[in-house]
C-alpha cells in the first residue's frame, strides 16, 4: 500500500452501495476495504498522527487518504488501516479472562509510559484484536501527546459515562444552559485513562454498559462495585476511584 493516495485515486473508486453493504462498526466511519484492511472516514491530520505514533499498539494506519491536492500533513481526511476482530469477554474461558485484564493495562500503561499518548476514550469497544492475537487500541480521535500543551486539545466528542467526577463536573458547569448543553471537557491526563479502564473492567465482569451518572459522580453504589466476582479486579477498580474522591454508599 503507497503511504498516502489523493482521494480521487481509482484505488477508491468503490460503488456507492459496496461502501454500504460493506459497512462495519456502528458510527459507520469504518468500511470494509479488502478481507484485511479497513478504510476509516473523518480522519483528522491528528488523529493519523496519533495513530502512527501508537505503534503496534493500535490497528497499524497503512495509507493516508488526503484531499485532493492537500499536504498529507494538512489533508488527511481517511486512513486505510489494519483489520482488527472485536474484543467480547463472553467468548474467554474465565481462568484466561484475568490474563488479559492483564494485558489491557499493560497495553494502557505501555502507551503512556512508552509512547507519551493518552488515549482519552477508553472503553471496551475500543479493544480490539489485531492479526497478531494481541489487544490493540482504536479511535484516536480524542487521544493526545502527554507533553503537549492540553490547551491544544479540542476534541468535541467523549464518552460521558466513563469521565472522572471532577472531568464531569468542569464539563457540565461549563456548558451554557438553554443554548449548549454540552460544556468544554478538559483535556484528558494519563488518570482518566486509568479510571476508564476500572469503568471498562466493571462492564467486561458484569456483561453490562455504564449509564450517565453511575460512575461520573462522586457518590457511587455499593451494590454496583460488587457485582464484579473477581476480587482482585474489584480491589482494584475500588481503589481507582478512590483516588479519584469517590464515596461508597
Amino acid at each position: 500500500m503507497p503511504q498516502t493516495i489523493d482521494e480521487d485515486d481509482p484505488m477508491l473508486d468503490y460503488a456507492p452501495e459496496t461502501w454500504i453493504a460493506s459497512m462495519i462498526g456502528s458510527s459507520g466511519l469504518l468500511y470494509r476495504f479488502s478481507e484485511s484492511l479497513v478504510y476509516k472516514s473523518n480522519v483528522t491530520p491528528r488523529e493519523a498522527d496519533l495513530m502512527e505514533a501508537a505503534g503496534n499498539l493500535t490497528l497499524r494506519p497503512l495509507t493516508r487518504v488526503i484531499w485532493r491536492g492537500s499536504r498529507p500533513t494538512t489533508g488527511t481526511k481517511a486512513v486505510i488501516m489494519e483489520f482488527g476482530k472485536r474484543f467480547r469477554p463472553g467468548d474467554i474461558a474465565p481462568p484466561r479472562l484475568r490474563a488479559v485484564v492483564i494485558e489491557m493495562f499493560l497495553l494502557v500503561q505501555t502507551l503512556h509510559d512508552q509512547h507519551g499518548i493518552v488515549h482519552g476514550d477508553i472503553k471496551l469497544s475500543n479493544f480490539l484484536w489485531g492479526r497478531d492475537g494481541r489487544l490493540k487500541l482504536a479511535d484516536f480521535s480524542s487521544a493526545r501527546f502527554i507533553e503537549e500543551n492540553p490547551d491544544s486539545w479540542n476534541s468535541s466528542y467523549v464518552t460521558e459515562p466513563y469521565l472522572t467526577p471532577d472531568r464531569m463536573r468542569q464539563r457540565e458547569e461549563s456548558a451554557v444552559d438553554g443554548v449548549n448543553r454540552t460544556g468544554r471537557t478538559p483535556a484528558p491526563k494519563v488518570f482518566d485513562d486509568y479510571y476508564a479502564l476500572g469503568i471498562t473492567l466493571w462492564s467486561i465482569f458484569t456483561g453490562k454498559k455504564p449509564v450517565n451518572h453511575q460512575f461520573n459522580q462522586r457518590n457511587i453504589r455499593r451494590l454496583d462495585l460488587a457485582e464484579v466476582n473477581d476480587d482482585l479486579v474489584r480491589r482494584w477498580i475500588r481503589k481507582v476511584f478512590k483516588m479519584a474522591g469517590c464515596r461508597f454508599w
